[in-house]
């Protein structure tokens, strides 16, 4: 069995893992196990994601005043949109970090890329508080090269722009696809918007 750098148990629980992804996400990068699977990360992507759209579903219905029986189908389909969406985003952005730092993904270089990201997610389990967004993107983006240096042993210059890039060209893309004012709206997230 692989043993992870640092004390005590695995840092890869829910709660412990969302904790020091936000004050203490060095820590959590060096005690990561860097052999581990990829379904502990990937279930943590689906579970962040899904309390986000669940999340949002009931404070947009609770704003509005609109608590209808279409509200008990938010999990439902909250679930099933998670579950096949995180993994897959998580999997596109690691291949995506490693086209530009290497010119196209190794398997031995995907797995630790795809569980730093998959944790790295965590920043968003904020994303459907009104304001979140504009805290956790650019903290996400800070704890993201983190992730990529530590997994990697890069230097703080190539993580960033292996990260950046492909992160930076996802928000152009919302940009554009949204207009300016849109995405303002977005990143401020009002309950009801």
């Amino acid at each position: 069995m692989a043993r992870w750098r640092g004390h005590g148990g695995s840092p890869e629980d829910f709660r412990g893992a969302l904790g020091e992804l936000w004050f203490a996400p060095g820590r959590f990068f060096r005690r990561l196990d860097p052999e581990g699977g990829l379904l502990r990360p990937a279930l943590f992507a689906t579970l962040v994601m899904y309390l986000n759209l669940v999340l949002e579903a009931v404070l947009q219905a609770v704003w509005t005043r609109e608590l209808t029986y279409a509200l008990l189908y938010a999990p439902v389909l909250g679930f099933v949109v998670s579950a096949v969406l995180a993994p897959l985003l998580v999997a596109g952005l690691a291949a995506l970090v490693l086209v530009v730092l290497d010119g196209a993904p190794s398997r031995r270089r995907f797995v630790p890329v795809f569980r730093v990201l998959g944790y790295s997610s965590g920043i968003g389990i904020v994303l459907w508080v009104p304001y979140g967004p504009l805290v956790a993107l650019p903290y996400g983006l800070l704890v993201a090269t983190l992730a990529v240096r530590e997994a990697l042993g890069l230097t703080w210059g190539r993580a960033a722009l292996g990260t950046l890039v492909p992160l930076g060209a996802a928000l152009l893309v919302v940009l554009l696809l949204t207009g300016p004012e849109d995405a303002y709206e977005l990143l401020r997230n009002p309950p009801g918007g």
